[in-house]
């Protein structure tokens, strides 16, 4: 494998030598996604005939969202966290 694609794919990584990188595209991606479907969720209950069906679609995406991100920053929880090979104290 080439060595600038292989620094790219460690760069890119959540869990690396079995602990969650504290950075990493994904966190700045998931923050992007909220950002845009915070601003789509408003701007479409804005609108003089909303699609509440579309708007519950999107408030459920971000919910989702808001979720994956609380999990990165957070480090991930016990029942997530858990690596073949490793021992909880």
């Amino acid at each position: 494998m080439l060595p600038f694609i292989q620094k790219k794919l460690q760069d890119n990584r959540l869990v690396v030598d079995g602990a969650l990188s504290p950075h990493g595209n994904a966190r700045i991606k998931v923050e992007q996604d909220i950002a845009f479907l915070s601003d789509r969720i408003a701007a479409m209950q804005a609108h003089p005939r909303p699609n509440t069906m579309l708007i519950e679609h999107y408030q459920a995406m971000l919910k989702s969202r808001e979720s994956v991100l609380k999990w990165l920053m957070d480090g991930c929880d016990d029942e997530t966290s858990y690596l073949p090979g490793q021992r909880s104290a």
